[in-house]
């Protein structure tokens, strides 16, 4: 793999008409409904609009009623399930913190680190939505279900209001000063990149630092500033994220999924896969047939 060279990356941000939000809708379930445990890179937030649920985020179980918002950060094992046969109705949206994060990523213009300051709540963030948050949120449906050329930069625009919103309400507004520098987002974000493109192969911290041109020591510390995670706890996680997938979407045995995401041996997949999600992955893959 070929060195690159950081100071040719300083101006690499998002165009803020690239698609942010992966996903974005309204969902009702009823009937016991439940799914069970996962994670992934994205953030999630749900707004309830009638009804109600449970959710085991981490270690925690959250009630979540009509009028409420989740928000679920990163790399979190969560769950959602209804201990009743009442209907729950709410608004559902996936975004990358990451490419929201590089639309700002000149500090002289903008003094906004989004993904850091996401980040540095622990897992999650519930609270009452109030008018202006019901609005901005269905402005995002909205404008999902639009085909207009304008609709993806709306869709951005939406919820980095939202997002700021949310942290001026919540009095975390103090955390929008950061010291991180557009090489070390730069940094991140391309070892980033490079997980995403080798996570089937072999990868050895030295092999990213190799990539980026940096000393791996240097590369531990970006790492772990940006994601509270280490780069092998955040390859990990991506991998089991991959496996989840694909027991979802193929007939794969547990065997090859297992290669497939560069984990090799069964047994280190079924005991990584354990420490992450709670339960081993036959019975995970079970759970998604059942379902």
């Amino acid at each position: 793999m070929n060195q690159i060279d950081l100071s040719m990356q300083t101006n690499n941000s998002t165009p803020i008409n690239k698609k942010i939000i992966l996903s974005a809708n309204i969902q009702e379930k009823n009937n016991f409904y439940s799914f069970p445990k996962h994670i992934h890179q994205s953030i999630e937030i749900y707004y309830f609009i009638e009804g109600s649920c449970k959710m085991d985020i981490g270690k925690e179980t959250v009630m979540s009623e009509a009028g409420n918002i989740i928000i679920i950060l990163t790399n979190t094992v969560h769950s959602f399930y209804l201990d009743s046969n009442i209907s729950c109705r709410f608004i559902h949206i996936h975004f990358d913190p990451y490419k929201l994060s590089s639309i700002f990523m000149d500090k002289e213009v903008f003094n906004i680190d989004l993904s850091s300051i996401l980040s540095s709540i622990n897992s999650y963030y519930k609270l009452v939505a109030d008018e202006n948050m019901i609005s901005l949120l269905f402005l995002i449906i909205d404008e999902v279900n639009d085909s207009n050329q304008f609709s993806e930069t709306l869709c951005t625009l939406h919820l980095t209001e939202l997002l700021i919103y949310f942290m001026k309400k919540e009095n975390i507004s103090s955390l929008f000063s950061t010291s991180k520098s557009n090489g070390t987002s730069n940094y991140v974000f391309l070892a980033f990149e490079y997980i995403k493109q080798n996570y089937s192969e072999k990868i050895l911290i030295s092999d990213i630092a190799n990539y980026l041109n940096i000393s791996s020591r240097y590369l531990r510390k970006l790492f772990y500033e940006a994601t509270n995670l280490t780069v092998l706890q955040y390859i990990n996680i991506y991998r089991i994220n991959k496996s989840i997938d694909l027991m979802a979407t193929t007939d794969n045995s547990l065997t090859d999924i297992s290669l497939s995401v560069g984990l090799g041996d069964i047994q280190h997949f079924s005991r990584l896969f354990k420490n992450i999600i709670g339960i081993n992955p036959s019975k995970y893959k079970n759970m998604l047939i059942q379902h």
